[in-house]
């Protein structure tokens, strides 16, 4: 024989109905919670990498900032060497031609005139005698010091070897204004030279060759105003006897 249903307290059953559902809303905002500290967790890891990134990449960029400025300097040193003389700082004798030829291009063009002047010192042995070749050093850096402020920044200044040095002075309309600055520059190397070892005195002897006249390229225009220049110190030397 079957036992008899029992009667159900209906508010009995309803207060376990709202506790079991309250207890599946607690559980659902545990779990929840447990996702949103996970998500967080997450986001400070993906932040400290993406600060960890951006140091290095910050670190990259100064270091490549560093490399191209030392590269830069090292190839603005590099040019430099390789145009101009290591003792004077001038020109050396290949980047002087290539400046002669330039002068003789543009001269053809605009139909002017310029002015290559061989100039060598005299006297110079004797400093090198005397107080050794530092001295003759310093006596070759200041004549070149001396140099540079003479010219225009249109004309350009090269040591051609030991003490001899040529100077291209551009767009000359007569050949008369030549003879008058080449007799200054001999003024402005007399001028007594201040060295440690004591005071050296010299001179120079400038010869100048003019363009069209005296050659048509930058070698025949050298050799013109050397053979000048040879001239001018025989003369001398005559005229001390």
């Amino acid at each position: 024989m079957m036992n008899e249903p029992q009667d159900c307290d209906p508010y009995q059953l309803r207060n376990t109905v709202l506790q079991l559902h309250s207890n599946d809303l607690q559980a659902e905002l545990v779990r929840m919670r447990c996702d949103l500290m996970l998500q967080q967790n997450i986001w400070r890891e993906q932040q400290q990498q993406v600060l960890h990134d951006n140091q290095l990449l910050l670190l990259a960029l100064f270091y490549a900032g560093a490399v191209n400025v030392s590269t830069s300097a090292q190839l603005k040193k590099s040019v430099h060497d390789g145009q101009c003389d290591p003792l004077t700082q001038m020109l050396n004798r290949n980047i002087m031609q290539d400046r002669i030829h330039q002068a003789i291009s543009l001269a053809k063009r605009q139909h002017t005139a310029f002015a290559l002047l061989f100039i060598d010192l005299d006297n110079f042995k004797p400093v090198n005698d005397q107080f050794g070749h530092s001295a003759g050093d310093a006596v070759l850096q200041q004549v070149s010091c001396r140099l540079k402020t003479a010219i225009r920044d249109s004309d350009a200044v090269s040591r051609h070897g030991g003490d001899e040095f040529l100077l291209l002075l551009n767009n000359t309309k007569h050949q008369r204004d030549a003879n008058v600055f080449a007799n200054k520059l001999c003024q402005l190397l007399a001028q007594p030279y201040q060295l440690p070892q004591g005071t050296a005195q010299l001179s120079a002897s400038i010869g100048i060759a003019r363009f069209p006249a005296d050659g048509d390229c930058a070698q025949a225009l050298i050799s013109y105003a050397d053979a000048a220049m040879y001239r001018v110190k025989q003369a001398a030397a005559v005229n001390t006897l």
